[in-house]
């Protein structure tokens, strides 16, 4: 891990938005921030049931969709890292084009310009998997029963790459609990079915200082991490 920032002043530690903060995702990421050194405002539909308490964290009730909402969770952040998500349908989903909309808005009347979001290795619309058979079915599950979800979040990739904000957008594959054990990052593309959640956490909070990857879409992956189809659909979509 990276060392813990200094933030402006010995005296501040630098102050992270996160966004989908009470999700799988979203409360590692919390976590993680937390013990590296940052100060964190996490932002939650449900405040009550955050399970983090920490005397740098600052947690928000309201929805990522509505733009006082957004304006008062930025207030004293340095970054945003977004990490919503919502269930697999095959309903119109909005929540990732409307969130990123208001974010980017707020985020330029606050100046602040550092924004890492996390879509899916499924968001474009010719996804590639390891093989031909891995690529038609990734190509039928983005185009069938996950097109909405994943439209939505190409969406949200148009309007974060055109926000002129220094952005970095962050695709993953299937996503697990397993113990983080190190991610490999590539541009666009990455050979690797899974990535650890702890991972994830991990590889997004070290681009908060990283210029490496601004304005850049990074593939990510756990190596050598195996997901259990069967259980990736048990606790992935049909808990939903």
């Amino acid at each position: 891990m990276t060392a813990a920032p200094s933030g402006s002043g010995p005296e501040r530690a630098q102050r992270l938005l996160v966004l989908g903060a009470n999700g799988p995702t979203g409360r590692l990421v919390v976590q993680q921030a937390l013990d590296r050194g940052f100060a964190v405002t996490a932002l939650t539909r449900r405040p009550e049931s955050f399970p983090v308490e920490h005397d740098r964290l600052t947690v928000v009730g309201g929805d990522a969709t509505d733009e006082r909402t957004m304006d008062a969770a930025l207030d004293g952040c340095d970054a945003v890292v977004s990490t919503i998500g919502t269930a697999y349908t095959w309903r119109p989903v909005q929540v990732y084009s409307a969130s990123g909309r208001l974010v980017v808005e707020a985020m330029r009347r606050a100046g602040l310009r550092r924004l890492i979001i996390v879509t899916s290795m499924g968001a474009p619309r010719e996804v590639h998997g390891k093989g031909l058979g891995q690529t038609v079915l990734m190509r039928l599950l983005r185009n069938t029963f996950s097109r909405t979800l994943y439209d939505d979040m190409l969406r949200l990739e148009q309007i974060v790459t055109a926000s002129g904000l220094d952005w970095t957008i962050v695709r993953p594959p299937g996503l697990s609990n397993d113990p983080g054990t190190g991610y490999a990052i590539a541009d666009t593309t990455i050979d690797g079915p899974g990535m650890a959640r702890a991972d994830l956490a991990a590889m997004l909070l070290d681009q908060v200082a990283d210029t490496a990857w601004i304005g850049r879409t990074a593939a990510v992956a756990t190596p050598g991490l195996r997901l259990d189809p069967v259980k990736v659909v048990r606790e992935e979509i049909l808990k939903r």
